[in-house]
């Protein structure tokens, strides 16, 4: 039977229950929830799959993602401990929340990077955090060294036909940009090498805590 003629059927099955208001079957609903995969390259997926972190983007705006053997709740608890970055989050030396009210935090962290031999760089930033429970957060610099700072990480739950989700697609997305004296390229090949550590590290951390 043809892909169009297997959806067409299914659709012809739901159709009568969806109209009545009676609930679906929980095969339907499994076949019928969208797989946040479906939207990403053959070769991201493999690669995903395979437990490798995905990185695309340019000049300052990329975007990192990573396959998580966890469910949301616990892929949540690791991104949103932010007084504990620095036990876990590449070259976070401290952090801390100043500032809360409800879904929104004032985030302050210290980073040291290393870029060059023997040269390392210290900066300070402050962000403001808007949180959708479970789901996504945002965060933009209110203040700090950089002309630009602001990014989003995102938890989508992997479908897996007939068994409970126990899989996440963990998606972080950050655009940075910096001050007219900074090299720009060696700026931005390092925000890149960032970001994909960023997600490796909130991998290694879930792992670590529902080990």
């Amino acid at each position: 039977m043809s892909k169009f003629l297997q959806k067409r059927s299914l659709l012809s099955l739901c159709l009568p229950l969806i109209i009545s208001g009676t609930s679906l079957p929980a095969l339907a609903q499994v076949t019928l929830l969208k797989n946040p995969l479906d939207n990403l390259s053959a070769q991201e997926r493999v690669s995903l799959r395979q437990g490798k972190p995905v990185v695309s983007g340019e000049n300052g705006n990329y975007t990192a993602r990573i396959l998580l053997n966890a469910t949301p709740s616990q892929a949540w608890a690791v991104i949103t401990d932010y007084n504990n970055y620095s036990h876990f989050m590449p070259n976070v030396t401290a952090s801390a929340v100043i500032e809360s009210n409800g879904n929104k935090h004032i985030f302050e962290e210290v980073n040291r990077f290393h870029v060059a031999p023997l040269v390392n760089v210290t900066e300070y930033t402050r962000l403001a955090i808007t949180e959708t429970p479970q789901s996504s957060l945002q965060f933009q610099m209110v203040k700090g060294k950089l002309k630009q700072l602001q990014g989003s990480w995102n938890i989508q739950p992997v479908s897996n036909p007939g068994t409970p989700t126990t899989q996440v697609l963990l998606t972080h997305k950050m655009q940075a940009q910096p001050k007219s004296r900074t090299s720009k390229s060696m700026f931005y090949s390092l925000f890149r090498r960032h970001v994909e550590a960023t997600v490796k590290a909130v991998r290694q951390e879930v792992s670590r805590r529902s080990s």
